[in-house]
């Protein structure tokens, strides 16, 4: 951790409550940004005469370098600090949408939204934030992370809505010039704030890993290093519940509005359904995030499983027993586990691997989600343009998040969590 203990921190409460919001904030730019893409894959499938799943791909791209870039992020906030990291990280997001904005062919798409979007996700998204969060809420890091994840719901029903309107009343190139105006906007927020009292800490938590300074020091051989955790069966099995959740509910996401419309939902009303996910994912994701702290994370994160498992079962009354329950079904279940794994494991993480390089570590860990919604979003696509049925989708996505669930069974660590 950097050397802030000279530095005070008045108010405490009042600036945890501005770190929290920031932190939500940008991870909801994030998030809803990157989700809305739903809304855009069919406008962009019809503009570049392309198959579903080389268009779905470029999410895929973004999802992947976001997971890829974890590890990375997480150590560049813990070394340099979010006055660095946040505004480039903006900077990036807004030059990738205006640059998209102008695109005429794929490759720019896969060179903006993809890399260039990919790598800004991981500059402003939830792994930066968990080390501000741990920083601000060590004694209660499951219910603050569980506020910081809901922010993806929010920005699904704030962002995916509003796109669909814009690329209804205007064009998807039109969509992402606001994107680029909103993002640009923030930059010059981010450099006035003020990041010496956010670096240093809570007092409570500045006491309590000053005074274990010798044995959280990163030379100390027993503090936890990214090379020392991945020996671990404990980092494996987190993260291999990562990469499946991020392929099984990615999969849903990405794919859901277009897979509503194909059966016949009008495109407006789809995506006002994929937003009203938005207005439950908040009491899911906070609400998981304090069960964990209650309960056991353990516990919590299998429940969110079955309610995953739920809304794959709500597709599938839409598409083949269409009711009044089917889509109520999808919100509250998709809306509710939505973002439940990343309040949770985040948890068992800052108990397993506390100390100097937490951000490293959870970072690396997170990488899974990242390569697993990259694999989701592109397989979602990619099996149903072979197999030429959206049953595809809904088998993948089920079969991932049972492959989710299984680490919580099988390592004997996160048993005990």
């Amino acid at each position: 951790m950097p050397q802030t203990s000279d530095v005070a921190v008045p108010r405490p409460a009042l600036l945890a409550g501005v770190v929290l919001a920031l932190c939500f904030t940008l991870t909801l730019l994030a998030a809803g940004m990157n989700l809305s893409f739903s809304v855009f894959l069919l406008p962009l499938e019809k503009a570049l005469s392309a198959e579903r799943g080389e268009v779905s791909s470029i999410i895929s791209v973004a999802l992947l370098l976001a997971g890829l870039m974890s590890p990375i992020t997480g150590t560049l906030m813990e070394r340099l600090g979010p006055r660095v990291l946040y505004p480039a990280g903006l900077a990036l997001f807004a030059s990738a949408y205006t640059i998209a904005s102008y695109a005429e062919n794929i490759y720019t798409l896969y060179a903006s939204i993809g890399v260039m979007g990919g790598v800004s996700i991981a500059c402003i998204g939830p792994v930066p934030a968990a080390v501000l969060i741990n920083r601000w809420y060590h004694a209660r890091v499951g219910a603050a992370m569980g506020v910081i994840y809901s922010a993806a719901g929010v920005g699904t029903l704030i962002i995916s809505p509003a796109a669909a309107l814009l690329i209804a009343r205007f064009d998807w190139r039109t969509a992402y010039q606001v994107y680029a105006v909103i993002l640009a906007v923030l930059i010059p927020v981010m450099l006035a704030m003020p990041w010496g009292k956010i670096r240093a800490g809570h007092p409570s938590y500045r006491q309590f890993h000053l005074g274990k300074a010798d044995a959280q020091s990163p030379t100390n051989t027993d503090a936890w290093t990214l090379k020392r955790a991945i020996r671990t069966t404990s980092f494996w099995g987190m993260s291999a519940a990562f990469f499946f959740a991020g392929a099984g509910v990615i999969s849903v996401m990405i794919h859901s509005v277009s897979f509503m419309i194909e059966t016949g939902i009008e495109p407006v009303y789809a995506a006002t359904v994929f937003g009203l996910i938005g207005l439950l994912s908040p009491f899911g994701a906070t609400g998981f995030g304090a069960l964990g702290d209650r309960i056991g994370p353990r516990r919590a994160v299998l429940l969110s499983y079955l309610l995953s498992l739920s809304a794959v079962g709500g597709l599938f009354l839409i598409k083949y027993y269409p009711s009044p329950i089917a889509i109520p079904l999808l919100v509250i279940s998709v809306g509710l586990s939505m973002g439940a794994r990343g309040p949770t494991v985040s948890t068992m993480a800052s108990r397993i691997f506390s100390g100097p390089n937490f951000g490293g570590i959870y970072g690396a860990i997170s990488m899974g989600g990242g390569m697993g919604a990259a694999l989701g979003a592109w397989l979602g696509g990619l099996l149903q343009d072979i197999l030429q049925t959206s049953d595809a989708l809904l088998i993948f996505s089920s079969i991932m998040i049972v492959c989710s669930a299984s680490p919580f069974f099988l390592v004997r660590a996160l048993r005990q969590q």
